[in-house]
């Protein structure tokens, strides 16, 4: 029973207890959450207004996110990343992270800090991946907080 937290600052969490949805509120904080589809059998959750909350941005979590086949966009606030099963018979498609999973997002967690503090990832010593983890990096810290429009009315 297993799923991931990485929190604003970038620190991996490991919470041993089911995933569930309240679970996962909780971790991510008021305001409800998103989910971001992933390219993997998991997916992310990330709080629905952390940007107008004025939660900070999570860098890593992002980075992240965005190498397992999320939006290319700022996340703000905790980042939760568990199982995901799109094919539940149970009707519950939040599952614990399968361990082969896990251990391949902890392993890409260590290389993204790697290279977001500076140094050499462990596996991914591949020049091009280190450049775009580190324009990637600027990206998530420098741009603009996304906005939102709301209109009154439907244009007939």
């Amino acid at each position: 029973m297993t799923y991931l937290v990485i929190d604003p600052a970038g620190a991996l969490h490991v919470r041993d207890r089911p995933p569930t949805l309240d679970a996962i509120n909780a971790e991510v904080g008021d305001g409800g959450t998103d989910r971001v589809p992933l390219g993997v059998n998991a997916r992310g959750f990330v709080n629905d207004v952390g940007h107008l909350a004025g939660l900070p941005r999570n860098v890593v979590g992002s980075l992240l996110l965005m190498c397992c086949g999320a939006v290319h966009q700022p996340y703000a606030g905790p980042v939760v990343v568990v199982g995901w099963d799109r094919h539940a018979w149970d009707g519950v498609e939040i599952r614990p992270l399968p361990p082969l999973v896990l251990e391949a997002l902890r392993g890409l967690h260590t290389d993204i800090r790697a290279v977001v503090d500076g140094g050499v990832p462990r596996d991914r010593h591949d020049p091009l991946w280190v450049e775009q983890v580190r324009e990637a990096a600027a990206f998530v810290a420098t741009a603009d907080t996304p906005t939102m429009t709301i209109h009154r009315g439907l244009s007939t």
